[in-house]
């Protein structure tokens, strides 16, 4: 088309019709951001999505490598980029992301015990606050998680990891995500880890208090106020590698050994 020979009106009607486009996909591109940031954790994490996942860990169970760690748990584990932090084949990742409690102990033989894993790194918890499972029921189900593992692992070392605080952070996102899991409601959970922890005498890692500024979460840690940024990651690495260090080396001064 040669655009010179068109009449002022033609020209017109063209240049009309793009300015029409780019605001259709202006528009269609602004209703996306917004559906997802209303709806995008159940889009992507749907009940269907994650059911999928742990039958995707369950399918490649015989090729993955038993007697390492596993890491299981929510989106807070399965966004560990654990061949990163740990350079090491055998930390294992079983993290599925909007997970509960509930939802681990329905998948935990196929996707934890049936790698034999030597250690078991347990986070969960800040879905179930965020969908208001009764904090009873949180416990009840975190004490059946414990102990089928042990049942079915008796020489695993069990790390409970505590529930990671929250901030809200200037934007809807953020809002949406932190309004249902306010950081008293998850001291409360922690504390009551810490009591079942005792009591079926597995180890308890207080995270937790490592990621805190004042009493919320350090906003340096977090990309949303609730999951955490590559520094956030860096503390918990920290942690949890001196934690199994000591267990493994108290492993080797127990007198049995």
């Amino acid at each position: 088309m040669n655009i010179k020979k068109l009449s002022y009106n033609q020209k017109r009607k063209i240049m009309l019709a793009c300015i029409a486009i780019v605001l259709l996909l202006i528009t269609i591109l602004a209703c996306a951001t917004l559906i997802y940031l209303l709806y995008g954790e159940a889009l992507f994490s749907s009940p269907k999505v994650q059911l999928k996942k742990a039958e995707n860990y369950a399918a490649i169970v015989n090729d993955t490598p038993k007697e390492g760690i596993v890491f299981v748990g929510d989106s807070i584990i399965e966004l560990y980029d654990l061949k990163k932090h740990y350079k090491d084949p055998l930390y294992i990742n079983r993290g599925i992301s909007s997970n509960k409690s509930a939802d681990v102990l329905n998948r935990l033989q196929t996707n934890v015990i049936d790698l034999n894993p030597k250690i078991i790194v347990l986070h969960v918890g800040t879905n179930d606050i965020g969908h208001k499972i009764p904090y009873n029921d949180y416990i009840s189900n975190m004490d059946k998680i414990i102990k089928e593992l042990k049942g079915k692992l008796p020489n695993c070392k069990i790390i409970v990891d505590s529930i990671f605080p929250t901030v809200t952070l200037d934007n809807y996102n953020s809002k949406n995500l932190t309004k249902v899991r306010d950081n008293y409601t998850i001291l409360n959970f922690n504390q009551g880890l810490i009591n079942l922890c005792i009591t079926n005498n597995v180890t308890y890692l207080d995270i937790h208090h490592h990621l805190l500024k004042g009493e919320k979460l350090n906003k340096t840690y977090t990309i949303d106020g609730l999951h955490l940024s590559e520094s956030g990651y860096n503390v918990v690495t920290r942690e949890i590698s001196y934690c199994i260090s000591n267990l493994l080396e108290n492993d080797k001064k127990a007198p049995n050994n």
